[in-house]
């Protein structure tokens, strides 16, 4: 297969399978070689912040000089950004002739009656190349909630962090805090260094505390009182942890919180072949680069792109919004009817002048005209525009006080490449 068959192949495959467990996976990575068996891991789930978590800890072990792999999701502007070995995506051709061992073994599977899934498909990929490519070490996004996510079948990680824990994929993860924090602890093992995000509520540090004690693993969290933010903006935050200082290109207070749990991992790492240096983090923080994460795309009047989809992640950009003084925006605005809709936009609707409601070009999304009714049930100005890429184009002609995207991650994966377009008709952003 070339690579646009390649593509073609992994998103004609189903999305969820039709067993549970991770047995296929053992199975199917066997069959490949076993490459989970032949690279050590930190492995990271959580409801909110899992990218950007998993995006500082990797930059900072390349920066450390370790050769380190990067598998997240889901991708914001071409499919190969969810594999990575320090910050190069896997080449096209590369991608290619990995699936084109993969697929037949795959199609076994399904004319046996178990069919790979979409996101195991990926998982496997991703393995086989870090493991072909002699990686020092890889930093694994889980998937959807942790004990039964396809990462999971690698062995104990050197690490496992569990980021901010929240309401999200309820119907699959449950609908209490506590066994949502279950199913994201399933990744913590016996060997293993745990690392929790410092503002964990208190059922689901609970959660975390018990399992890490099962496991007989050490519990770490970010020591809050040696915390302080130096500055913040636009442009990302400096702050001084435990006497050393920082940059994040990273936007919003919820950032710091990421980066002192990523902080945390990699001191982790002191006592074991992966050490790296205050000065290497810094250097890895400050090269880090997360789109759709409070993404800057202009600088005056600001244009800014984020991913939030649940109440947690409403929060984080509703804070760092406050906390960068913005007001009266012109907000774009979709999401996907699984999602708990209406306290999102209830948080963000101080801060916009006026909402453009669109469509997400995702089978699970609400139709603009649909969720135009939320919208006007928080916002009094409401414009219904269903092609999300001209909505995109009609907030940058508006302009005003600036343009915030939010409401989806794929949503933002649709009109960056149009609002990337129309700004740099402008001055680029300056960078931190």
């Amino acid at each position: 297969m070339n690579y646009t068959e390649t593509l073609s192949w992994i998103h004609g495959t189903e999305r969820f399978g039709s067993r549970l467990g991770l047995g296929r996976m053992g199975r199917l990575l066997h069959r490949m070689g076993d490459p989970h068996l032949k690279v050590p891991f930190i492995h990271v789930a959580g409801t909110n912040g899992k990218g950007s978590t998993t995006t500082l800890i990797a930059s900072a072990l390349t920066a450390g000089g370790f050769k380190t792999g990067k598998f997240i999701s889901p991708y914001i502007l071409e499919f190969r950004e969810r594999m990575q070995i320090d910050g190069q995506m896997i080449p096209e051709e590369t991608l290619a002739a990995l699936a084109t061992r993969l697929r037949p073994i795959a199609e076994e599977f399904k004319a046996a009656g178990d069919p790979v899934t979409e996101f195991e498909l990926v998982t496997v990929l991703g393995l086989c190349w870090f493991a072909e490519q002699n990686c020092d070490i890889a930093v694994l996004e889980v998937g959807l909630g942790g004990r039964l996510d396809a990462t999971n079948i690698i062995p104990p990680p050197v690490v496992a962090v569990i980021t901010r824990i929240d309401y999200d994929h309820t119907a699959i993860l449950g609908d209490t805090l506590s066994a949502i924090a279950g199913e994201k602890c399933g990744i913590v093992k016996r060997g293993s260094t745990v690392i929790s995000y410092p503002d964990q509520a208190g059922e689901a540090l609970a959660v975390i505390r018990r399992r890490a004690a099962e496991e007989n693993d050490p519990l770490l969290l970010p020591d809050l009182s040696q915390l302080t933010v130096l500055s913040s903006g636009l442009c990302g935050s400096r702050f001084c942890y435990r006497g050393e200082d920082y940059s994040i290109p990273l936007p919003g207070p919820h950032q710091v919180l990421n980066a002192v749990t990523a902080l945390e991992a990699l001191k982790a790492l002191c006592d074991t072949r992966f050490a790296v240096s205050s000065q290497e983090i810094a250097a890895g923080f400050a090269a880090a680069r997360f789109p759709a994460r409070l993404e800057l795309l202009r600088q005056s009047p600001p244009v800014l792109l984020d991913g939030a989809h649940n109440p947690n992640g409403g929060r984080a950009l509703c804070d760092a919004v406050k906390s960068l003084g913005l007001h009266d925006l012109t907000a774009v605005v979709g999401m996907l009817r699984d999602k708990d809709c209406l306290p999102v936009l209830q948080m963000m609707a101080p801060y916009c002048a006026r909402m453009i409601v669109t469509t997400v070009p995702n089978p699970r999304s609400y139709p603009a005209e649909e969720f135009a009714g939320l919208a006007r049930s928080v916002c009094p100005r409401v414009t219904v525009c269903p092609d999300c890429q001209e909505a995109a184009r009609l907030a940058l002609a508006e302009g005003g006080n600036g343009v915030l995207v939010f409401g989806s991650l794929y949503l933002a994966s649709a009109v960056r490449p149009v609002m990337l377009a129309e700004t740099e008709k402008n001055n680029a952003a300056p960078t931190v």
